[in-house]
């Protein structure tokens, strides 16, 4: 596996005051000219598993509760992208292509279908689809959440499946860390945010796959357990612009094997 995050300097970080009093955490990698790209962190990580590339430029934050960004008392997804808008407005960038993974997935698709003058294309990696069950109860998920405070490594391990691309992910130092790191960072304030989260992402979303209205490419992997790539198919046939990218022997981690390929694609295409 080839990875070149190591190599790159470390990012840029500041904190977006909004006008609800909230705060957003965020941090900015690349060159300032390079095109432009706003990573959407997995329900268990944060803007600190933002992945990088040579010549493009990344924008991460923190979602509401997560890592170092306020929790938001009545949070939705048209909310989650009005915290988009507003923290593009204060780094000064017009638009952006929108790289999501897994959870991060329903982020994504509020700002395609929410915000499209501010995003050009939506790239999804091991992304959520829409939800078709109710959501588990508050019970299970605080459940859930403590679990992760408890050990935030074996909740990584529990991500990787039996996938051999998700192994060497796994097997590489570098990597690893950046995903525990994430764990921590999803209930470092606290498992509220997770919940909350786990809670939103699960329920009915304000917008339908018509209305999503810029490009969306996704990647997927065939050996994908966490979010199986056959809940994904019903609702990329109702995207009116999609394009499937299978990635053989990947599990839901397995996208990470190949992320400089990935972020290329997507800031260019």
């Amino acid at each position: 596996m080839t990875t070149t995050r190591h190599a790159l300097p470390a990012p840029v970080e500041g904190v977006v005051q909004l006008d609800d009093g909230r705060t957003l955490a965020w941090q900015d990698s690349g060159p300032p000219e390079a095109p432009a790209v706003l990573w959407l962190h997995g329900s268990t990580g944060s803007r600190r598993t933002a992945p990088q590339a040579n010549g493009i430029r990344v924008i991460a934050y923190d979602r509401p509760g997560y890592g170092g960004s306020a929790p938001h008392p009545t949070r939705t997804l048209p909310s989650d992208a009005d915290d988009v808008r507003a923290l593009l407005d204060a780094i000064g960038i017009a638009h952006v292509a929108v790289l999501a993974f897994s959870g991060g997935s329903a982020v994504g698709y509020a700002c395609a279908a929410l915000i499209p003058d501010r995003v050009s294309r939506l790239g999804l990696v091991s992304g959520a689809p829409w939800p078709t069950v109710p959501a588990p109860t508050d019970t299970l998920l605080q459940s859930a959440a403590d679990s992760l405070a408890a050990d935030p490594a074996a909740a990584v391990a529990n991500l990787s499946g039996a996938a051999a691309v998700d192994d060497r992910v796994l097997s590489d130092p570098p990597m690893r860390e950046r995903l525990v790191t994430g764990v921590g960072d999803a209930v470092a304030a606290g498992t509220e945010g997770w919940v909350t989260e786990g809670r939103l992402i699960r329920s009915d979303w304000p917008f339908r796959p018509h209305e999503v209205r810029r490009p969306v490419l996704l990647w997927h992997g065939l050996q994908d357990d966490a979010v199986p790539l056959a809940s994904v198919l019903p609702w990329l046939e109702q995207l009116p612009d999609a394009h499937l990218e299978r990635i053989a022997d990947a599990g839901h981690l397995g996208w990470m094997a190949q992320e400089s390929r990935i972020l290329g694609a997507l800031a260019t295409a």
